[in-house]
């Protein structure tokens, strides 16, 4: 199974393994990677970034395939960062990218309806607007 629940861990949500090119654009630039892992609280991506850990920022991540093309935007914070690439944290999010970022994670999951129980109606980070 593609989706990593950690009992006795700080983890709230399972991971869905995944192997997709995505383009990050953060404001220090955009960033060609590979999303790792995802969960609705943020995502493992590896590719060479310059950023720094800790650091909040804006994000517009998208996905292009020839099955797949979503896009959604949050505000994050970068939690790890190494020579691998790095773990972001999703700190606010719209309906509507909260919205994507649910059906990337039900596309890619082996169970989805394992999945899809773990969704609360609301975003567990901050809600902003979509603009």
């Amino acid at each position: 199974m593609n989706a990593h629940p950690f009992p006795g861990q700080r983890r709230k949500f399972s991971r869905i393994n995944m192997d997709i090119g995505a383009r990050l654009n953060f404001t220090t630039g955009d960033y060609e990677c590979i999303i790792k892992d995802a969960s609705l609280g943020g995502m493992l991506v590896s590719g060479p970034f310059m950023l720094v850990l800790d650091k909040n920022c804006p994000v517009n991540i998208e996905l292009r395939s020839r099955s797949t093309n979503l896009s959604f935007v949050a505000s994050a914070q970068v939690v790890r960062a190494d020579e691998n690439g790095m773990a972001i944290e999703f700190t606010s999010m719209g309906f509507d990218s909260y919205v994507s970022l649910q059906t990337l994670l039900l596309y890619n999951a082996e169970d989805p309806f394992a999945i899809g129980v773990e969704f609360p109606d609301d975003p567990p980070f901050g809600r902003r607007s979509d603009a």
